[in-house]
């Protein structure tokens, strides 16, 4: 199943790259420049929050993986990205590894300021929460949101927030939280 939606995703990657340039060469005034692809760095605080957990605090992580920006308008581009996020909460010590797919769109307010806003599911691909007689939902559904800036034309700063609203835990309500600060160098 993960093999599965890789493939989906880097399909849905090309659609978006050809429809792009199908719009660059006929009809649009976008430049073909206008659709990039980048890496991304990101520091993480992440925790689990909920009803049902309790003691637990903030736990740092990370994330890395690839990044696009796809224009519709002028101000609008799709950005989907594919992400291996760390993430976790301490007190309860739950340690988890997903591969992230944030399918977010970008309005820019100005040339270098932009809104991001977009759903996010994420595939579990390891965890813990074996180790404490629990078991863990392999998919997360969320919302994300934030904003970015480019700094130069080929480093854009980044900074999210992102809610689940799929269990962690099943039978428990535990929901992911994240807040990350990154960057995306494009190509």
């Amino acid at each position: 199943m993960r093999t599965l939606f890789a493939i989906a995703f880097l399909g849905l990657l090309g659609t978006f790259q050809t429809q792009a340039q199908g719009v660059v060469e006929g009809t649009s005034s976008m430049k073909v420049g206008d659709l990039r692809f980048g890496a991304k760095m990101s520091l993480m605080l992440t925790d689990l929050v909920g009803d049902g957990v309790i003691d637990n605090s903030v736990a740092p992580g990370f994330q890395f993986g690839g990044a696009a920006e796809v224009p519709i308008t002028d101000d609008i581009f799709f950005a989907p990205e594919m992400l291996f996020s760390f993430q976790g909460a301490n007190g309860i010590d739950v340690n988890l590894f997903y591969l992230n797919f944030p399918l977010v769109g970008k309005y820019y307010i100005t040339d270098k300021i932009a809104a991001e806003f977009g759903p996010q599911f994420g595939i579990l691909l390891s965890d813990n929460i074996d180790n404490i007689f629990l078991d863990s939902n392999t998919l997360d559904l969320g919302i994300t949101f934030g904003g970015g800036y480019y700094l130069m034309d080929m480093i854009y700063l980044q900074s999210r927030f992102n809610f689940g609203f799929t269990k962690v835990i099943e039978n428990v309500k535990s929901y992911n939280a994240t807040f990350q600060v990154g960057a995306i160098y494009y190509f």
